[in-house]
């Protein structure tokens, strides 16, 4: 069987799951973030890995950070522009160790909920994905939170393995995303149309005012992926030692949370109609977030892996389809 591609190009990170022709399946995440490529200071012992795109070269995920000003894209701006997506696929490819068409396989992807039925906003993220990585033998564009479910269902080849209850129930998907917050129902493995949703509560706007705080209090520069791994870790270094995030550094994440609660009951009611709720993204790695979205749904669980969780299920789903064309 062919490989399947699985990238969820983020408006925070780049989530990269790769699925070989033997199964194997391997997950990459890096800022989703571009800069040119410099020429390295003489007399340097490494060198930044560089890509090439439109014949020029770029340095992605961390190493944009050497650019001085690195470029990222909150909005959908992002499919119309001529080198960002390509840079960012053909980079994760090549961290993968493929290189010039290598690894030919289906490629499933996503957009944020209400997007996903654009026909317009489909076809020019199919095309930039393509720009980036040729080899794809078909892309195929699906609501972003659905990527939570197949991957709790699928197997690595595809197969349906999800016990009963995520095949026959009702089943609500939370995407805890950098940008958005995405929310899908399934119901006996039908997606819902009228129940996909897209809202402006991702965690940007909280980590931007934790960054805010964070810098006025450490005199240090942070950007919001210096914020983010912050948060994650509880600390943060300030010249060459490790200090502790202040009292109160937590106050917009408990205001977001609120806000999405607030939301969720809005249209899901006490989420009783529903068997269970699984919640993913990269705001599920926040327990701040979770526990309060646990505390109002009882039956809400965080899936495995939650980062890289939406783009495992983009890569099974690729290779149920890589299946079904053989």
């Amino acid at each position: 069987m062919t490989a399947g591609h699985g990238p969820n190009i983020g408006h925070g990170f780049v989530k990269y799951v790769l699925i070989d022709g033997s199964g194997e399946e391997r997950a990459l995440v890096m800022p989703a973030q571009i800069s040119p490529a410099q020429r390295s200071v003489a007399g340097s012992l490494t060198a930044a890995q560089s890509i090439e795109v439109g014949g020029r070269s770029y340095w992605t995920g961390d190493d944009a950070q050497l650019g001085g000003s690195p470029l990222t894209i909150l909005a959908a701006d992002r499919l119309e522009h001529p080198v960002f997506i390509p840079a960012l696929v053909a980079s994760a490819v090549s961290r993968f160790g493929y290189l010039n068409g290598a690894a030919a396989g289906v490629c499933v992807t996503g957009l944020p909920a209400t997007w996903a039925s654009d026909l317009e906003r489909a076809r020019a993220l199919g095309k930039r994905l393509r720009e980036g990585h040729p080899a794809y033998t078909s892309i195929r564009v699906i609501p972003e939170p659905l990527g939570l479910i197949y991957a709790a269902l699928l197997d690595t080849d595809g197969r349906i393995v999800g016990d009963s209850a995520l095949q026959a129930g009702a089943i609500g998907v939370i995407d805890l995303g950098h940008h958005t917050v995405d929310v899908a129902i399934v119901r006996s493995m039908l997606p819902v149309a009228s129940a996909l949703d897209t809202w402006q509560l991702g965690t940007a706007r909280a980590l931007s005012g934790i960054r805010s705080q964070l810098s006025a209090r450490t005199e240090r520069e942070l950007s919001l992926y210096d914020t983010d791994g912050a948060v994650r870790d509880g600390w943060i270094s300030v010249a060459g030692q490790t200090v502790l995030l202040p009292g109160g550094w937590d106050q917009p994440l408990i205001e977001l949370a609120d806000q999405i609660v607030a939301r969720l009951t809005e249209s899901w009611g006490n989420g009783a109609s529903l068997d269970t709720i699984l919640i993913g993204g990269g705001g599920a790695e926040l327990p701040i977030l979770t526990a309060a979205i646990q505390a109002r749904f009882r039956h809400a669980v965080v899936v495995d892996r939650p980062q890289t969780a939406i783009a495992r299920g983009y890569a099974r789903l690729a290779r149920r389809y890589a299946a079904e064309q053989r």
